[in-house]
């Protein structure tokens, strides 16, 4: 089932059709709990919890249960939602205060204690806590001890304790729980949007880790002796899931610890975003996915492909990818290869030492993601390098890219079923773009005035397969740690990254906003646990994508009525042209010489 958005009654052309969730009050009005309830019930997260529970069971059960879970989601849901904290306590206020009588009639929820009886509202806090806390251990992949900082010899034993409560095998599957269960609840927000809009989404995106503090003071760790060497934990975290994320790592206090640092997780989130950065985006810049929380810094590339795994198994489309230079670097197998089986194309940017030759195959020579001929003038490879060294400008730059992408290596078609791709130099049959005088073929009258291949010596002694054959195969591992489908620097590619970049920077913000999702404020979150915090931030994620479609169906309403209006100006600064002189009246202008006396009164 997909939850549509009502269109505009008839005679209101104006009337936005929107989901009206944003409105923090202290009573919930009834329509919007029901369409978090079907919400709710639209993602089949029901269904999968007791499939769960009913796995999970290892004897009779306990006591009946005081509500049911669907209750418990919708609470979850609710809170984020209308702008309060994601709070066990949050919860409680909005199961037995917030909804009106009939609401908690059909959820099941149970009569609220009356106001004075202080020691049943307690058992009532208690009860949603444990149920919280029932639910997420059904999908917790680690068998950290949480809550309380311990020695590390009693750390050991418990984590050792709660290692063998489990197989590997059970461990793995609640990680595979846990991360449906967070991309569901994503897939929420975005079923909102009718179909019609969805479709105008290609699948351009972006991907990029943020951090997300903890609610936990780290590890109380000896101090360093060396520099370099580990230092000794005293003193365990409550939250041991989560590690130090390090802004600037040459940057410590006197104690030795990093500064500039949070105690907490990494995010990585794949962003929608524009598919032709030269139009109106048709489409809200919302987030698609997002892997299981992490420990930051550690493997970035594979936490990318799960969450790319799970935009693809939910049927979206894939086509370019954005990512920073963590992601260039990241090992061929971890990232580049698996998202390109998925059916993206990385969109990069390179640090220094990642310029100029990246690797070669069959003689052609692999230079900032492309294929070039083996005779390309040395000049040509040093652009980049010599653009931020300083050696050149910005129009010598981009004369010495046009003059580089005539060495350009041509696909001959496009990649077969299994990622290989033809391709032949710029000089081979049937359709030469440029001559030189191992593809006699290619000197012809039909050729003149085309780039003459200088072709060294070295190549003329030892010709490589590219120099000796009409075309080669390329199978999908050659250079594809660098390899991107658009020329690197061209203004094709200078759109496209910047846009996309700018988009999943500009998410990154809208999520920390302190008002209204707040997700680098860990009060907010005050629960443990990679698990916890992992479907936390997915219910934030929920909200920030309902936000965000609210703006977008808000504006493109306007449009459509004409009143959208110029953009707000977003600067706070004043604009350089509040310093223009003021002009003289034009009576008060002087033309040449002096004018006519002024008339006097009779």
């Amino acid at each position: 089932m997909t939850v549509e958005l009502p269109e505009p009654a008839s005679g209101t052309p104006d009337a936005p059709p929107l989901p009206r969730l944003r409105r923090r009050a202290d009573r919930l009005d009834d329509d919007v709990v029901r369409e978090v309830m079907a919400m709710v019930d639209s993602a089949g997260l029901l269904e999968k919890i007791e499939e769960w529970r009913a796995e999970e069971r290892r004897g009779p059960g306990g006591r009946p249960e005081t509500f049911p879970m669907r209750a418990m989601l919708v609470a979850m849901v609710l809170c984020p939602g209308t702008d309060h904290p994601v709070l066990a306590t949050a919860m409680t206020d909005v199961l037995f205060r917030r909804i009106s009588p009939n609401m908690r009639h059909e959820l099941g929820v149970p009569t609220p204690p009356g106001q004075l009886d202080q020691r049943a509202k307690l058992a009532v806090y208690r009860n949603v806590r444990t149920r919280l806390h029932a639910l997420l251990q059904l999908m917790d992949p680690s068998p950290t001890p949480k809550n309380r900082r311990l020695d590390p010899g009693t750390y050991a034993a418990n984590l050792e304790r709660r290692q063998s409560a489990h197989t590997e095998e059970e461990w793995a599957e609640r990680a595979r729980r846990l991360e449906w269960f967070i991309n569901e609840i994503i897939e929420m927000s975005i079923r909102t949007l009718s179909r019609d809009v969805r479709r105008q989404w290609k699948g351009c995106s972006a991907v990029d880790a943020t951090v997300v503090p903890t609610f936990a003071r780290p590890d109380r760790r000896q101090k360093r002796k060396r520099r370099g060497e580990p230092p000794q934990v005293l003193t365990h975290s409550a939250d041991p899931d989560a590690d130090w994320y390090v802004r600037n790592p040459t940057d410590t206090r006197p104690d030795g610890e990093p500064d500039r640092a949070y105690w907490g997780y990494e995010a990585s989130l794949i962003v929608s975003g524009s598919d032709d950065p030269g139009r109106p985006q048709n489409f809200p810049s919302l987030t698609m996915a997002m892997a299981t929380l992490h420990k930051p810094g550690r493997n970035p590339g594979r936490q990318a492909v799960r969450a790319l795994a799970s935009v693809h198994d939910r049927g979206h489309p894939a086509r370019l990818l954005a990512g920073d230079r963590a992601y260039s670097s990241a090992k061929p197998e971890d990232f580049q290869l698996p998202a390109r089986a998925l059916g993206y194309e990385p969109v990069f940017d390179y640090k220094v030492d990642q310029l100029e030759i990246q690797g070669s195959y069959a003689g052609m020579l692999q230079i900032e993601g492309a294929w070039y001929c083996p005779a390309i003038p040395k000049v040509l490879i040093e652009a980049t390098i010599d653009l931020r060294s300083g050696a050149i400008d910005e129009a010598t730059y981009k004369a010495r890219l046009e003059e580089r992408w005539k060495y350009l290596v041509l696909p001959k078609a496009g990649p077969d079923a299994e990622g290989h791709v033809r391709l032949r130099c710029p000089a081979s049959n049937p359709a030469p773009v440029a001559r030189c005088d191992l593809k006699p073929a290619s000197v012809r009258p039909g050729t003149q005035g085309r780039l003459r291949i200088p072709v060294t010596a070295a190549v003329t002694a030892h010709p490589p397969t590219i120099c000796t054959q009409q075309s080669v195969t390329v199978p999908p591992e050659a250079g594809a740690k660098f390899a991107q489908p658009l020329l690197y620097g061209s203004d094709e590619w200078h759109a496209v990254y910047a846009t996309l970049r700018s988009t999943n920077e500009g998410m990154n913000g809208f999520l920390k906003d302190g008002a209204r999702e707040a997700l680098g404020d860990p009060q907010r979150r005050r629960i443990r646990g990679v698990a916890a915090q992992s479907v936390f931030v997915a219910l934030l994620l929920w909200a920030a994508n309902l936000r965000k479609i609210d703006r977008f169906l808000v504006q493109a309403a306007a449009e459509a009525a004409g009143t959208a209006g110029p953009r707000p100006r977003r600067r706070r600064t004043r604009s350089l042209g509040e310093w223009l002189p003021e002009q003289p009246p034009p009576s008060a202008t002087v033309t040449g010489g002096p004018g006519p006396d002024p008339p006097t009164a009779a």
